[in-house]
Formats: structure tokens, sequence, C-alpha cells
């Protein structure tokens, strides 16, 4: 059951990870967190090291009767590490959507990198869940649901890796401020 927040009369996100900002001047803010080692993150990540430990025990063997044999690991050595470099990347991502004086701000930042769209909230013609494709925490592209704000025909998503519960609550909330 969720509970009213008495500052700005919404209801309070579901989970821990979405925070709600409100500002004197006006401004809105959801900050949504980065994943970090989450129980669901610590399974993918125990499946790509034991894939890497598998590659290494494989590779050994066949190093043990000619070192050229050992190169036919190499293709998934290659994989098991950009699997990793992308979960690693995932698992740091966070998010933020500020609404400020008829502006909304998206920002995505992970691996010290910033992305931000900037969107006029008059062009804003509705915020709903839409399908499409996003990056796991593997690094895998999926087809899913996810909250976006639709803006001259264009979709700019935000929470993708949310669970079902905060994204509604996101698409809930949002709606409700920019109306």
């Amino acid at each position: 059951m969720s509970s009213i927040n008495t500052k700005t009369g919404i209801l309070n996100p579901p989970g821990k990870r979405i925070k709600l900002v409100t500002e004197n001047n006006g401004g809105f803010a959801v900050l949504i967190s980065r994943e970090g080692l989450s129980g669901r993150a610590i399974f993918i990540l125990s499946v790509i090291i034991f894939w890497l430990l598998m590659i290494m025990a494989w590779a050994f063997m066949l190093a043990q009767y000619a070192f050229a044999w050992s190169l036919l690991s190499l293709p998934f050595w290659a994989l098991g590490m950009v699997t990793l470099i992308a979960f690693l990347k995932m698992i740091r991502l966070h998010q933020s959507v500020e609404i400020k004086g008829g502006q909304l701000l998206i920002q995505k930042t992970y691996n010290g990198v910033t992305s931000y769209a900037e969107i006029n909230v008059k062009d804003i013609s509705s915020v709903s869940l839409v399908e499409g494709t996003y990056k796991t925490l593997a690094g895998i592209t999926r087809k899913g649901v996810y909250p976006a704000f639709i803006s001259k025909g264009e979709a700019f998503g935000i929470g993708e890796l949310c669970s079902r519960e905060e994204k509604q609550w996101l698409v809930n909330t949002l709606k409700s401020v920019l109306e």
C-alpha cells in the first residue's frame, strides 16, 4: 500500500530505487537510482563469472595439446568480456526526470557519461507505457514495456529497468504533474 506525500499530494513511489524531489521554486524531479548488486544482478554476475571460468578451463585443456588449439576459445572470451562490460554499465545506470519552468529534462548517466534530452512541456502529447527495445542488466537487447514521454511523434523512454509497479507509478505521477 502506497502512502501519500503530504508535501506534494502525490503517492510515494513503490520500492527503494525511485525518489521524488520537489523544489521550493515549483520544480519537480524524479530520481531513479542505479540497480547496484541486487539479487537479480548477483545471479547474472554469477552466470557471467561461471561462463568465464568454464572458458578458462577449456582453454587450459586445449593448450595442453597445442597452444594453437586454445585460440579457438578467443571468440568465447570476447563474448564473456563484452557481456561483463555491458552488465557493469547497466548496474551503474541512473536516471532523472526534472520538470522546471516549462521544460522537461531527462538525464541518463552511466560510466561518467551523461546523455540527456530537453523537451518543452507544451510539446508533450502524452506520457504512457510504450513497447520498445532496451538493454537488460546482462546487456541483452530485449523487447518490453517502459514509460515514455511522447513529443512530436518521438518517444523518450525512462525507467526501463524498473519493476512493473515502479513503471506504472512513473506514468501516473508524471501524467498528473504535467496536467
